[in-house]
């Protein structure tokens, strides 16, 4: 695949296939938009019907170029795409936009117009963009290689560049985003269809652009998904944000998203723990682009999450302060320096509690704004700083705008604004602001998503340098894949788990019995009391099948268990075969979790973390990680779920062995990559998370096997 993604954004020449001189129509648009934005490059329209087309020569086919053009736009009826293809592989064309639409997304015939593009590209080395999408911009160069409203406007160039796989939208972010937010575009592209080029492959040039300096992303569904937690990674040392969105989440839209560009979305739990791994920022709305990526040209990130609010009105703050908690930072606890400082200025019936009210007196005395600022940027105890100004206006605004500018400026630390006045009436203050890239928003909620925002991210980024000196625990077991070679059928538990205990998980102390002698046998080493499981791959769920029994305590009732268990087996399923009874001991005591493995057609191999019973079934309580988990992602999941307080001790009871648990998730992590051809699903649960110090054990397990 071709990475000189340079040469597609800027090229030395384009030729523009099947251009019309009607500019209006989709057709003559490109010539239109490019020759009308002063692009610095030649342009070769190619219709045999035109001598020229707007004063522009015009050619009657590829081969009659004079050069072989840094990139084509093809803009013909679907069935003329395969042979416009081979002309531009015969005359060396690196780059093809195919706006044509006619393929994938319509099904039929379709998918196999464009499979036949995807082999000709492959055999030409042509990077190709597309089908069925709208084009691209490249602001800073004047390349408006596309068609669509957007293309009439002019723009300033900025430091944002996206990828999309929706051209309307796509533009539509760029355009609202420049001309609106105040959040100015380098280039942009749209994707379509995908068959060669990827939207990772352009976010991968975007990390290497020395231009670029915040991604934005619209993806529907990837089918080089395995890439995403790798690039995010690399955008993330390199300081560069990623903001995606990530659409087509529910059934209706996934059926959507076929039909848009031909793109399976693909399990959005896996897209973000994919985001959670990569520190990918998922966002919602253009509203959400516009200002987190405001708050990231400040040029300033949080050293950690605890936030600081001064506000001239308490209910401000207190709204502010719930959509920050809600989202992950904390309020900081201002040191006792601090405390006695702002005494000596913030009036008696203002507040010193984090939010810090200064109330209205400002209006009395502006140096409030500094002294408060001040006192509370140079807090040890203090990330960042949050300011409500509620809509202070025309000469007085600019005013106290100078004051926030100057402690501002002092200091590393990131300082929002949340500043109500419409642009009219703040003009002044605002451009001051703007100047000195302190970011400022209509609303304190709004100022607090993009304040979580760069803490979030500034914490991905702690946690990414934190890893780098991480090694992937590798294990490779051939008895197990042997183990597992020609199975086509649920592998039951007992197999299932000495799987297990070949990659260092523990499981529980037990014998498989074909017989009701040699099960009172087991029993009796292993000591009562026992469970009993029939063992069969057939019946993958025993509790439905009534073919368990537990904390059974003695000989006899072993003995009136084990006849008991198989007849309901063969009640449930009359053709199940059945390979014996397991004997387990009872594992005691600790907290239930489940761990699980899923071989995602997309992303590969996946670990599932979550407590058991009704916080993963019910609750839904779980975090999934892509493979390969290192220590310290373990912990980080461990941690996630909202149920953590119960193994880290809540209400006295005592800590369960936490490192254990992420050391089992670790060895499954090892197990999934190494079985990966052989292991579609895999479940452990329960796993008994012992306390702290006597680790864990799986006391049931399940594996299904790739279909081979």
């Amino acid at each position: 695949m071709r990475t000189d993604l340079e040469r597609f954004f800027n090229p030395r020449a384009i030729a523009i296939i099947g251009a019309s001189r009607d500019l209006v129509t989709i057709s003559g648009q490109p010539l239109k938009h490019l020759t009308s934005h002063h692009y610095k490059g030649r342009l070769y329209p190619v219709n045999p019907r035109y001598q020229d087309i707007a004063g522009v020569k015009c050619y009657a086919s590829i081969a009659d170029l004079p050069e072989a053009p840094d990139l084509v736009l093809v803009l013909v009826n679907a069935s003329r795409v395969a042979g416009i293809l081979r002309q531009c592989g015969a005359k060396g064309v690196p780059y093809a936009i195919i706006f044509s639409s006619g393929f994938s997304e319509v099904g039929g015939g379709g998918v196999s117009l464009q499979q036949e593009l995807a082999a000709i590209a492959r055999e030409h080395d042509i990077g190709v963009i597309g089908p069925n999408c709208q084009g691209m911009i490249n602001v800073a160069d004047g390349v408006f290689a596309g068609f669509g409203s957007v293309f009439h406007n002019d723009y300033e160039p900025g430091v944002v560049s996206m990828v999309s796989q929706s051209g309307g939208f796509g533009f539509s972010v760029m355009n609202l985003s420049s001309k609106d937010g105040g959040l100015a575009f380098r280039q942009i592209v749209t994707t379509g269809n995908e068959i060669g080029v990827s939207a990772l492959d352009f976010i991968s040039y975007y990390i290497r652009d020395p231009n670029t300096e915040i991604i934005v992303g619209y993806i529907e569904g990837l089918k080089d998904a395995r890439r995403l937690v790798e690039i995010g990674n690399k955008a993330l040392a390199s300081g560069k944000p990623i903001l995606m969105w990530k659409v087509g989440n529910t059934e209706q839209g996934q059926k959507a998203a076929v039909s848009h560009t031909a793109n399976l979305g693909g399990a959005m739990a896996l897209y973000k723990a994919a985001f959670r791994q990569a520190g990918i920022i998922q966002v919602e709305d253009i509203q959400d682009v516009i200002d987190y990526g405001r708050a990231f040209r400040c040029g300033r990130l949080p050293r950690g999450s605890r936030l600081a609010i001064i506000t001239i009105s308490g209910g401000a703050g207190i709204l502010m302060t719930d959509e920050c908690i809600g989202r992950g930072m904390r309020l900081a606890e201002l040191a006792p320096e601090t405390l006695a400082k702002l005494r000596e200025f913030v009036p008696s019936f203002g507040s010193l509690l984090n939010p810090v009210d200064v109330t209205a007196a400002i209006f009395n005395d502006t140096s409030l704004i500094n002294r408060t600022l001040q006192a509370i940027a140079d807090d040890p105890n203090v990330d960042c700083v949050a300011m409500i100004t509620a809509s202070l206006q025309g000469e007085f605004a600019a005013t106290i705008a100078a004051e926030i500018v100057a402690v501002a400026g002092k200091t590393d630390k990131p300082v929002l604004l949340a500043w109500s006045a419409r642009d009219a009436d703040a003009l002044e203050a605002y451009g001051m602001l703007n100047d000195a890239r302190i970011p400022h928003y209509k609303s304190p909620v709004r100022c607090g998503r993009s304040l979580a925002a760069l803490s979030w991210y500034a914490q991905a980024k702690r946690r990414s340098e934190a890893r780098r000196a991480e090694v992937a625990l590798t294990l490779n077991r051939p008895d197990a894949k042997r183990a597992l070679a020609e199975k086509t059928a649920d592998v039951s538990e007992h197999a299932a788990k000495r799987i297990l205990a070949e990659y260092g998980i523990s499981v529980t102390q037990e014998e498989l019995a074909t017989g009701k002698e040699q099960a009172l046998a087991v029993a009796r080493r292993i000591g009562y009391p026992v469970a009993l499981k029939v063992q069969s791959p057939d019946i993958s769920h025993k509790t439905e099948a009534r073919a368990v029994k537990l904390s059974i305590a003695s000989d006899e009732e072993l003995a009136a268990s084990y006849e008991e268990i198989l007849v309901n087996a063969r009640a449930y399923n009359k053709d199940a075969k059945i390979e014996g009874v397991l004997v387990q001991e009872m594992a005691k005591g600790g907290v239930e979790a489940i761990l699980g493995v899923t071989n995602d057609p997309l992303f590969g191999p996946a670990v599932m973390f979550g407590l058991g019973g009704i916080f993963a079934e019910v609750l839904k309580d779980v975090a999934f990680r892509l493979v390969p988990i290192t220590p310290s992602v373990a912990r980080d999941m461990i941690e996630e779920i909202k149920g953590y307080p119960v193994l880290a001790g809540a209400r006295g009871r005592a800590p369960a062995d936490v490192e254990a648990l992420a050391d089992a998730i670790v060895r499954l992590s090892a197990l999934a990559v190494d079985l990966e051809a052989e292991v579609a699903e895999l479940d452990i649960n329960p796993l008994f998370v012992m306390d702290k110090g006597k680790g864990v054990k799986a006391a049931d397990a399940l594996i299904r096997p790739r279909k081979k």
